[in-house]
Parts: structure tokens; C-alpha cells; sequence
């Protein structure tokens, strides 16, 4: 029998979308950076999600636009080091569309959850905090939406929580979930302070409904008069094609490996080049995939 060995990796693959999406969060807080030393306060109440800006202006792009804006070093890198620790795997896991699908639909659904407590809040303490008019931005709900979907693909991989405790994911998205969910309770009885706890549960409400309407088939279903019969049928074949990607790419990982073994056979793993060893790298964990890996 093969003993599993627990393996440690600091993040995960830089993935085409991913990519993508990180360029353009560090392409726009630059763009806020310079903003801020030439014409300050344009681009968040422009682009950023505010209940001014919304219900008052109808400036309806910001829903969408206030993920890729962030408030600072602190808070841009963490989101981009969430994103690379989740983000990667997932695309390789769904392809290319679905995660920016799901990206889009987790971070836009969060912006809608903001947009509707600033709206409650407005309506509530109205004449007491004529002044309250909080601009959200950031990628967290986004993110969480990631997270959860991570802890629902891959529930019992282990990560280490604050880079010291090894828990499984189905339980760090239970604890994250809850945190959020009673600091949404708290933001309601007292508006306030820098983080949008009502963003990260939109992020993981709206990411559910995404999953769960993929799996019952309705996403499938949508765009279709009737949708009678058909999303079953549309599912099978996204699977299909799921399955027949992962067959090719365990081919082709089994032929770089194959390749590069002989290679280390006859001149010895120094003989490997960086590109190589990241292809050797690549083909290793397409071709030996590992239930277990914990990151962090």
C-alpha cells in the first residue's frame, strides 16, 4: 500500500483569468494612487459602490466596478494573496468561463447585499446620520465567494489558519461565515467602521445560489424559453467536456514526464531547466493529483 505524504505549498497556480483579474486590481489601484496626488476623491465616488452614487445618481456600474478598487497596500495585497491561494485552482478545476462567471456573479451579488443595507440603513436612521454615506470597495466579497466555493469543491483540504493552524476548509468557511454573519448583526445595530461585513456574506450567499443553481441544472436551463429537458442535457455535456479536458491533460502531463525522466536518467536532475522543472511541476500534479495537499 502507498502511504499519502501531507505536502506544503505557499499558494496556487497563476491561472489566465486570475491573471487577468490581478492586473487589472493593481492596474486600478495605481490608477487610484495617482488619483489621490492629482485629482483627489474622483474615482471612488465614481466608481466605487456608495448609496449617493446608486439610488441618487444612478450610477448603476458601480455594483460591478467597486471590486476592482481598493483602499490601500495593505488591503489590495491581501486580497491579491487570498486570490492566488484560491482563485487558480478553481479555474483550472471549472475552465476559463465558468470562474469568471462565478467571480463576476459572487462580487456583483455582494455589491447588491451592500447596496441593500446602505438602503435599509438610509431608511432607518434617517435624520440621524444625515452624514453616513459609506463608499465600499475591495474584492472581499468576491473572495469569499471563492473561498466558498474552494471549501465546497475540496472540503476536507487542509489550510493553516494564520499560517499556524491546520484546519479543514469546510470548517474555515463555517468560521469565516459565522464572523461575518454576526458582524452584519452588529454593522445593523451600529453603522460603521472600515470592514463590510455584509459584503462577505453577500459574497458567500451569492456564490451558493451560483453553485447550487449550476448544480440542479438551472443555470443551464437559463437563456431558454421552456428550458424543458434541456438543462440536464446541457450539464451532461459541460461535464463531459470537464472529463475529456482532464483525459488530455493527463496525457500530455504523462508525456513531459516521461520526457523529462529519461532526460534525468541520462544526465541527472541538474541537468533540468527552470521551465523544465516547472513543466515537470505541472505534469506532476496533473498526473498525480493530491487529495491532501495542505497550503497556507
Amino acid at each position: 500500500m502507498r502511504a499519502q505524504q501531507m505536502s506544503f505549498r505557499f499558494g496556487g497556480p497563476v491561472t489566465p483569468v486570475v491573471k487577468t483579474i490581478m492586473i487589472i486590481n493593481a492596474a486600478m489601484f495605481l490608477a487610484q494612487e495617482l488619483a489621490g496626488i492629482f485629482a483627489p476623491g474622483v474615482i471612488e465616488p465614481l466608481l466605487g459602490l456608495n448609496h449617493q452614487g446608486l439610488a441618487g445618481e444612478f450610477r448603476l456600474w458601480q455594483p460591478a466596478t467597486y471590486m476592482f478598487l481598493h483602499g490601500g497596500w495593505f488591503h489590495i495585497i491581501f486580497n491579491l494573496i487570498g486570490m492566488w491561494m484560491f482563485a487558480g485552482e478553481l479555474e483550472n478545476h471549472w475552465g476559463s468561463r465558468m470562474f469568471f462567471k462565478y467571480y463576476m456573479f459572487a462580487g456583483v451579488g455582494a455589491g447588491i447585499f451592500i447596496a441593500a443595507m446602505n438602503y435599509m440603513i438610509q431608511l432607518r436612521y434617517a435624520g440621524f446620520l444625515p452624514a453616513y454615506q459609506p463608499t465600499t470597495i475591495g474584492a472581499s466579497g468576491a473572495l469569499y465567494g471563492l473561498l466558498l466555493a474552494f471549501g465546497m469543491t475540496w472540503p476536507n483540504r487542509e489550510v493553516l489558519l494564520y499560517f499556524l493552524f491546520p484546519v479543514k476548509m469546510k470548517y474555515l468557511v463555517i468560521i469565516f461565515g459565522l464572523i461575518e454573519f454576526f458582524g452584519t448583526l452588529s454593522s445593523i445595530q451600529s453603522p460603521g467602521g472600515n470592514i463590510s461585513h455584509i459584503g462577505h456574506v453577500g459574497g458567500i450567499v451569492s456564490g451558493l445560489v451560483f453553485l447550487l443553481a449550476v448544480r440542479s441544472g438551472i443555470g443551464a436551463q437559463a437563456g431558454t424559453r421552456t428550458g424543458r429537458g434541456k438543462a440536464p442535457g446541457l450539464l451532461k455535456k459541460y461535464r463531459l467536456r470537464k472529463k475529456q479536458r482532464e483525459i488530455s491533460e493527463r496525457i500530455e502531463a504523462k508525456a513531459i514526464i516521461d520526457r523529462l525522466l529519461d532526460k534525468i536518467a541520462r544526465q541527472g536532475m541538474s541537468a533540468l531547466t527552470a521551465d523544465e522543472r516547472n513543466s515537470l511541476e505541472w505534469a506532476r500534479r496533473h498526473y498525480y493529483p493530491e487529495k491532501n495537499e495542505t497550503i497556507h
